[in-house]
């Protein structure tokens, strides 16, 4: 069970409105044990709302979108026939007219995947440019004119970054837009089991998983693999002149 099945328990009736807090009192009055802090839904509601001009900083959440924002924390179901489809902009969402060509559920859901991977691809160049930032002492891995950006195993995928730390051991780093589900778990230990037997020598072999959020299944994952650590990123804006 994920904060998103939660959410898409509680919105049932399609013509109930409902506030941030009344949601957040329903999840809690079902799981009493509140697995999920009242930031984390607010942000979920925030992200699986079609209109709402934030959600595109939530981009997993808003790949499964299925909420209508009414504005001042109020949502209901989205109906797309009512409601129409939005697309993420630049400066926020818009809502495609009769003429606005892109008019699919799938080109939509494109759209957002496409935002994704372009905000884990700048994620990944800062990273790159600076491991420093990270942990000090992380360098990527350079090796024959091979770098760690993108490392292909050829056998397992592509790492998207494969670092060095200061006492010399294998680091692999694995970034995603939103929110990190336990499937990134299986990644990962796929990544280190190749990097271990192809080019750690013998050496330890670490990760790292960085994203904006992560689900509690692999919080819990996590917990029993003492090899593999979480990040939390954050965005932040700087300006330049033109």
């Amino acid at each position: 069970m994920t904060c998103i099945d939660a959410i898409r328990e509680v919105f049932k009736n399609k013509d109930e409105v409902l506030t941030t807090d009344e949601v957040i009192n329903r999840i809690y009055s079902k799981y009493p044990n509140k697995p999920w802090k009242t930031s984390t839904i607010s942000a979920y509601l925030i992200g699986l709302s079609v209109n709402h001009p934030s959600s595109r900083y939530y981009p997993y959440a808003r790949q499964q979108a299925f909420l209508f924002s009414l504005g001042n924390g109020k949502y209901r179901l989205w109906d797309p026939e009512k409601d129409g489809i939005w697309v993420v902009t630049e400066t926020g969402v818009q809502l495609l007219d009769a003429n606005g060509g892109t008019n699919s559920m799938e080109d939509v859901e494109q759209e957002n995947i496409n935002t994704a991977a372009s905000l884990e691809k700048d994620l990944e160049n800062a990273l790159v440019s600076n491991l420093e930032q990270l942990e000090p002492g992380l360098s990527l891995y350079e090796k024959n004119g091979i770098r760690g950006q993108q490392f292909d195993t050829n056998a397992v995928g592509r790492i998207d970054i494969l670092a060095i730390d200061k006492q010399g051991n294998y680091v692999v780093i694995e970034l995603k837009a939103g929110e990190a589900d336990d499937k990134v778990c299986g990644q990962i230990l796929r990544y280190m089991g190749w990097v271990k037997k192809e080019l750690a020598d013998g050496k330890p072999v670490r990760g790292i998983i960085i994203a904006n959020s992560f689900s509690e299944q692999l919080k819990y994952a996590v917990s029993a693999v003492p090899n593999i650590s979480l990040k939390l990123y954050k965005v932040h804006f700087t300006f330049s002149d033109v």
